[in-house]
């Protein structure tokens, strides 16, 4: 990146140069001389830049604070341990009445 200092050419072999970000507010002037292999020079290209210090105003719209939004608690799962499966097996239910008859003896 090219450090522009006033008076001070700076020469280079590429057809173009990184401007230094940091030019002062104000107006600047550029000048450009190209030299062929030949030492031929071209006539002076003058550009002239100004820089600006923009100031941005605060917006006009009201600010809306941010409010974290409290999440409802999780509850940890509890691990449950694996019931062994048993085989069903049939029962065998008693032969004849089992329950005794409403209002009788």
């Amino acid at each position: 990146m090219a450090k522009f200092v006033p008076g001070r050419p700076i020469t280079t072999e590429q057809p173009f140069i990184d401007v230094d970000a940091g030019l002062s507010v104000g107006t600047h002037r550029f000048q450009l001389v190209v030299v062929d292999t030949q030492g031929n020079r071209s006539a002076p290209d003058i550009q002239v830049v100004t820089v600006v210090r923009r100031i941005i105003p605060p917006p006009t719209d009201p600010i809306v604070p941010v409010v974290p939004v409290s999440p409802t608690p999780i509850t940890p799962i509890r691990r449950m341990t694996p019931t062994p499966v048993r085989s069903a097996k049939k029962v065998r239910r008693p032969q004849g009445r089992t329950r005794p008859r409403r209002g009788g003896t």
